[in-house]
C-alpha cells in the first residue's frame, strides 16, 4: 500500500475523534440529534484546526444509514464513500481557484439535482477568495437553498467574508490546540503507528506545530524520518539572550550565523518575534496554552530579566523591520539596525529610545542594582586675572564665598564718601605692586626680597573700624569686563592706619618698609586714552542748503544705483533738531527709502567728517530745499505743517505715483485726414476693400 502522511492517515472519522474543538463538536451533534441542522455553516479558524474535517463529518452523519447519538457508523456504504472521497453527496470546491462568477453559476446549476443520499453537502473552502460578482451570485441560493442542500463555508480569514454572507450562515470558530492536547495526539499516533519518539522529539514537534494538529503531525513525520531532532537552530535563543543582556555584538553574530546556515533573514525575524510574544504574554500574566513546558520555562526566565517596556519596544521594532524587508535590497540590514537600536541605548535618539533608557533605570532601581550616571562634561571655568591666578587654590571642596565685612563705624578722613579717595587709591595701587587681588589695572612688579624675608606679624585691629573694600575699577568701554574668579579663596583687606597705608595683610604678608619709588607717579598718572570714555560729538549738523549743494555730485555718486534713484527727489527741510529732516512726496516712497537709509547716512558721514543722521518724512510743506539746488547756505526756515489729507475709503497705493511736469508736455501733431487715411499712408500699396 502506498504510504500516507500521518495527518491524512489519522484524520478523525467521528466527532469524538476531533481534538480540542469541543464547542463545535457539541453544536453539530446536538443539531443532528434534534434534527435541527442549519442550511449553511461558516467554519473559521487557523490552518490545521479541523475545518475541512468537520465539514466532511457533517456530510457523513447527514447521509449515514445507522446514526447513533449524533455519530456516523463509519461502516455503511455512504460513510465509506465519504471517507474515500467518492461520494456524490459531498461536493468540495476550492474557492481560491474557482472564484469567478461562472464557477459559482455552474455550481448553483447542480444544486437542485438529486443524489443517492438524503442530503447534499457543498463545501466551499477559502470562501473569502471569491470575487464580488461570485459572492453576489451565491447570495440568493445561500439564503434559500433546496431542502436537501446544506452549505459549509470554510475560511482562515473570516473578516474578509462580506457581512451579507456571514448573516446567512451559522458561524462556528475553531481555535488552536493547547500543548497538552497535542502531546496526547502525538502519543496516540505514535503508539498506533509503532513510532519511537523521546521527550526531546515530542517537545520539538509541539513547538513546530504551534497549536495546529496538521502541522504537528507533519513535524512528527519529519522527525521520525530523520531519526531525531538533529542539530537545533540556536539563533533565536542567542538573539533573545543578546536582547536581555544588551549585547549588540552577540545579536549581530547570531544573525550572521543564521544567514550563513541558509536561513532567510525574514524567517529569523519571524521566529524571534514569536518568542518575544510568548515572553511578553507571560510577563503580562496571560496564559498561553499552546506553549510547551520547556518554552514556558524559557518565557518565564526572560520575563523576569526584561522589562515590559523593553519587550513592547522590541516587538515594535522587530515587526517594523519585517515590514520594511519587503522593499529592502538587503533584508539583513533592517533586522540588524533594529537589533542595534534595541541593544545600544546611544544608537536610538528617538523618544522611544529615551523611554527605554528610563525604563531600564527604573528596573535597576526596583531591583536594587547600582545605577551609574554617565559623566557630564562641566563647562570650563573663566580665566582668572593674572594677579589672582598666582594664589593657591584649595584642593578639598569648593571655595567659600568671601565674607562681607561689617559697615565701618567711621570713614577715615583721607577717603571720600564713595570710598574712592586717595587712601583707597593708594591701597589699590600698592596691592597691584605686591601682586595682591583687587589691584588697579597698572602693571604689578614683584615684591622686594627684603620684605619677603622678614615678615612682621600684623597687630590686632578691631574689625569694627576696618574700612569697606574699595570698589573694583570700572573697565573702559573698549575693554571687556574681567571675569570673576569665584573658586579662588578671598584675601582679606589690610587694615588702614592714619597715613593711609597698611601695616600688613590679614593673611600675614607684610608690606615693604617704603612704598615703591614709582608709587606717586602711578597714582598721579593720567588715564590712558584707550580707557577714557569717548566724548560725544559737539559739531552742529550741516545746514540743509549745504547738503543740497553737494547732494547729487558728492553724495549720490558714491551710493548704489537703487539708493541714487530713490533719494534723487529728496528735499532737505531742517537741521535744527538731532537729525536732518528729509521730505519725500508720499508715504510709499518714504517707506521704500527706509531700507537704504544706512547707506546714505554713511556717505554723508564720509563727506562731512561727522555723523549726519537723517529723519525721513513725507508730505512736509514750506521751506523745502530741493536736492541739487545751488542756494547759499544759511539759516533754514522751520517747516510748516501740512493740512491733513481728506479721509477716504480708498486703499493706499502700493506703488509711487509718477510726478509729471505740465510745462514739459507738448501738443501732439495734428492728424491730416481720418484714421483710414493715416492707415493707408502708413502702408504704401495697401488697398481698402469694402465689406459687402
Amino acid at each position: 500500500m502506498e504510504y500516507q502522511s500521518l495527518y491524512r492517515r489519522y484524520r478523525p472519522g467521528r466527532f469524538s475523534d476531533v481534538k480540542g474543538q469541543e464547542h463545535v463538536r457539541r453544536t453539530i451533534q446536538n443539531a443532528v440529534r434534534e434534527e435541527r441542522v442549519g442550511h449553511a455553516y461558516l467554519l473559521s479558524g487557523p490552518r490545521g484546526t479541523g475545518k475541512t474535517t468537520t465539514a466532511r463529518l457533517l456530510a457523513k452523519v447527514l447521509n449515514c444509514e445507522n446514526v447513533a447519538d449524533g455519530e456516523p457508523c463509519c461502516e455503511c456504504q455512504s460513510c465509506l464513500a465519504v471517507e474515500s472521497g467518492s461520494s456524490f453527496d459531498l461536493h468540495e470546491l476550492d474557492a481560491a481557484s474557482n472564484n469567478k462568477v461562472d464557477d459559482i453559476r455552474d455550481l448553483l446549476a447542480k444544486v437542485a439535482l438529486g443524489t443517492p443520499g438524503r442530503n447534499k453537502v457543498y463545501l466551499l473552502d477559502e470562501v473569502h477568495m471569491l470575487t464580488p460578482g461570485a459572492e453576489n451570485a451565491l447570495l440568493k441560493t445561500l439564503e434559500e437553498p433546496p431542502a436537501h442542500v446544506t452549505f459549509v463555508l470554510a475560511t482562515t480569514e473570516p473578516h474578509k467574508v462580506v457581512p451579507t454572507i456571514r448573516s446567512r450562515t451559522q458561524h462556528l470558530e475553531l481555535t488552536l490546540l493547547p500543548a497538552d492536547t497535542l502531546r496526547e495526539l502525538i502519543t496516540e499516533v505514535s503508539a498506533d503507528a509503532g513510532l519511537t519518539v523521546d521527550e526531546e522529539m515530542i517537545e520539538y514537534v509541539i513547538r513546530a506545530g504551534g497549536g495546529s494538529a496538521r502541522d504537528t503531525l507533519s513535524a512528527l513525520d519529519q522527525v521520525v524520518a530523520a531519526g531525531g531532532v538533529g542539530v537545533a537552530d540556536s539563533s533565536t535563543a542567542d538573539l533573545l539572550e543578546a536582547l536581555a543582556t544588551s549585547d549588540a555584538g552577540g545579536a549581530l553574530a547570531a544573525v550572521a550565523a543564521a544567514t550563513n546556515r541558509g536561513i532567510d533573514p525574514r524567517v529569523v525575524g519571524e521566529q524571534l518575534i514569536a518568542v518575544l510574544r510568548e515572553v511578553f504574554l507571560v510577563a503580562m500574566g496571560s496564559d498561553v496554552p499552546q506553549m510547551s513546558a520547556t518554552d514556558r520555562e524559557r518565557a518565564e526566565h526572560y520575563a523576569e530579566r526584561m522589562a515590559p517596556a523593553q519587550l513592547t519596544r522590541s516587538l515594535e521594532l522587530i515587526g517594523t523591520s519585517l515590514v520594511e524587508m519587503r522593499q529592502a535590497p538587503d533584508p539583513r540590514i533592517d533586522l540588524e539596525v533594529a537589533l542595534v537600536k534595541l541593544t545600544r541605548a546611544d544608537a536610538d535618539a528617538s523618544a522611544d529610545g529615551l523611554s527605554a533608557r528610563v525604563a531600564r533605570l527604573e528596573q535597576a532601581l526596583a531591583t536594587g542594582a547600582p545605577v551609574v550616571a554617565a559623566p557630564t562634561a562641566s563647562p570650563p571655568a573663566p580665566a582668572a586675572p593674572a594677579a589672582v591666578a598666582e594664589q593657591p587654590v584649595a584642593e578639598s571642596g569648593p571655595a567659600s564665598p568671601p565674607p562681607v565685612p561689617p559697615a565701618p563705624a567711621a570713614e577715615p578722613a583721607t577717603d571720600s564718601a564713595d570710598g574712592a579717595g586717595p587712601a583707597a587709591l593708594a591701597r589699590a595701587t600698592l596691592a597691584a605692586k605686591l601682586g595682591r587681588p583687587g589691584a588697579a589695572p597698572a602693571p604689578a612688579p614683584e615684591p622686594s626680597t627684603e620684605a619677603a624675608a622678614a615678615p612682621p606679624s600684623p597687630p590686632p585691629v578691631d574689625p569694627a573700624v576696618a574700612p569697606a573694600p574699595p570698589p573694583p575699577p570700572t573697565p573702559a568701554p573698549s575693554e571687556p569686563p574681567a571675569p570673576t574668579a569665584s573658586p579662588v579663596a578671598p584675601v582679606a583687606e589690610a587694615p588702614v592706619v592714619a597715613d593711609g597705608f597698611s601695616e600688613g595683610f590679614s593673611d600675614g604678608t607684610p608690606l615693604p618698609d617704603e612704598p615703591p619709588s614709582d608709587f606717586q607717579e602711578q597714582a598721579s598718572a593720567p588715564v590712558p586714552e584707550s580707557q577714557a570714555a569717548p566724548a560725544a560729538p559737539t559739531g552742529a549738523l550741516p545746514a540743509p542748503a549745504d547738503i543740497a549743494a553737494v547732494w547729487k555730485e558728492s553724495i549720490l555718486s558714491t551710493v548704489s544705483g537703487r539708493a541714487r534713484s530713490r533719494f534723487g527727489i529728496a528735499e532737505f527741510v531742517s537741521s535744527d533738531g538731532p537729525k536732518v529732516l528729509v521730505n519725500f512726496p508720499n508715504e510709499v516712497h518714504r517707506k521704500r527709502c527706509e531700507e537704504l537709509l544706512p547707506e546714505v547716512e554713511e556717505a554723508l558721514a564720509n563727506h562731512f567728517g561727522q555723523p549726519v543722521p537723517l529723519q525721513l518724512v513725507s508730505g512736509q510743506d514750506g521751506g523745502q530745499i530741493p536736492a541739487g539746488s545751488d542756494v547759499a547756505s544759511g539759516p533754514s526756515p522751520k517747516p510748516k505743517p501740512k493740512p491733513a489729507a481728506p479721509q477716504n475709503d480708498e486703499p493706499e497705493a502700493e506703488e509711487e505715483e509718477e510726478v509729471i511736469d505740465v510745462s514739459e508736455l507738448v501738443d501732439a501733431p495734428s492728424a491730416d485726414g481720418s484714421a483710414l487715411d493715416q492707415l493707408t499712408k502708413a502702408f504704401p500699396g495697401a488697398e481698402l476693400v469694402q465689406d459687402e
